[in-house]
């Protein structure tokens, strides 16, 4: 079973990253930036390029190249000749850093919302709920995280220095001690972590919402209630691990808007991530980072598909049954 899983996973990161690699390779001109030069370089110097880049190779031989050497821990280079091992392991971590954090605040955050106004009752709480979720859904996240810089400007202002940055993960060229730096990169991670979360919080605030009324109305809980625990007891001992269910379930279907926000959340706020670097790839017309971002994007989603299941098998005992 698990096999056979960690099989299709791989088929479906591999087939992503083929659709991804063969789009970028059919509508890309890595040539142009060389061609539109003054003086415009020798045909021979156009040619070499376009050999050193494979192109003179169909689409589906360039990805064979590229795919056989990700064994070897090759991704192969960029556009301009620097390997992308390097950067994409520096690129990973500071995404990594970003997007974890978000997920964690966005899926503990919107859990603990939407089971609040659940258990509350009140009509006036789920209408404020609706209200500033719908507007938060609604709000891209670009302009989330421009709309976070121009409100905390004052805060900063009126302390006399940045309480919280706007820009980049740590102050480059200060000399900090340990504890000074940590603090130094939290100052830069705050508004990144909300940017990216609150969209998809927002989003877990409203689906738990549902899934915590769905299990409030049940038969199990009218008999908890009526044998006198108050609601709030009887939902923690006998509904919570089955409101979670479908939150969780949800988790792996929706990583990848998660993802998707942090690729405009690094941009806003100058983070030179995975999102940062596959923008510029496309500005490069640069088919191969484009491939292995999205491989290790693909790779996430099945991480986070894998994380879901365990998680359900450990909230759910007829799913551990069934396995």
């Amino acid at each position: 079973m698990i096999v056979r899983r960690l099989i299709a996973a791989g088929g479906l990161c591999l087939a992503a990253t083929f659709t991804a690699y063969a789009l970028a390779a059919w509508s890309f001109d890595p040539l142009a930036d060389l061609q539109s030069r003054q003086p415009r370089p020798s045909p021979e110097v156009i040619d070499a390029q376009a050999r050193r880049l494979g192109l003179h190779l169909p689409v589906y031989e360039r990805f064979w190249v590229w795919l056989s050497g990700l064994p070897r821990g090759d991704f192969g280079e960029t556009v301009g000749g620097r390997p992308i091992a390097d950067e994409l392991w520096r690129r990973a971590a500071t995404s990594l850093r970003l997007y974890t954090i978000g997920a964690i605040v966005a899926v503990a955050g919107g859990v603990a919302l939407g089971v609040r106004v659940a258990l509350s009752g009140s009509r006036r709480a789920d209408q404020w709920s609706l209200l500033w979720t719908l507007t938060i859904l609604a709000i891209p996240t670009f302009v989330i995280g421009t709309l976070l810089k121009i409100l905390w400007l004052p805060v900063n202002t009126a302390a006399g220095f940045p309480i919280l940055y706007f820009s980049g993960e740590r102050t480059v060229g200060a000399d900090l001690s340990a504890g000074a730096a940590l603090v130094d990169r939290l100052r830069h991670l705050v508004l990144p972590t909300i940017c990216i979360a609150l969209p998809q919080l927002a989003f877990f605030a409203r689906y738990q919402r549902a899934a915590a009324l769905d299990v409030l109305d049940s038969g199990y809980m009218r008999t908890a209630r009526a044998k006198g625990l108050p609601l709030r007891k009887a939902f923690r001992r006998h509904g919570l691990r089955s409101a979670l269910v479908p939150v969780v379930s949800l988790f792996a279907f929706s990583f990848g808007i998660h993802l998707a926000g942090g690729v405009f959340t690094e941009r806003v706020f100058g983070w030179h991530g995975l999102g940062d670097w596959v923008v510029t790839a496309i500005h490069d017309h640069d088919a191969t980072v484009v491939a292995t971002v999205t491989l290790f994007f693909a790779f996430l989603v099945v991480i986070a598909g894998l994380t879901s299941d365990v998680l359900i098998s450990r909230l759910d005992p007829r799913v551990r049954g069934a396995r």
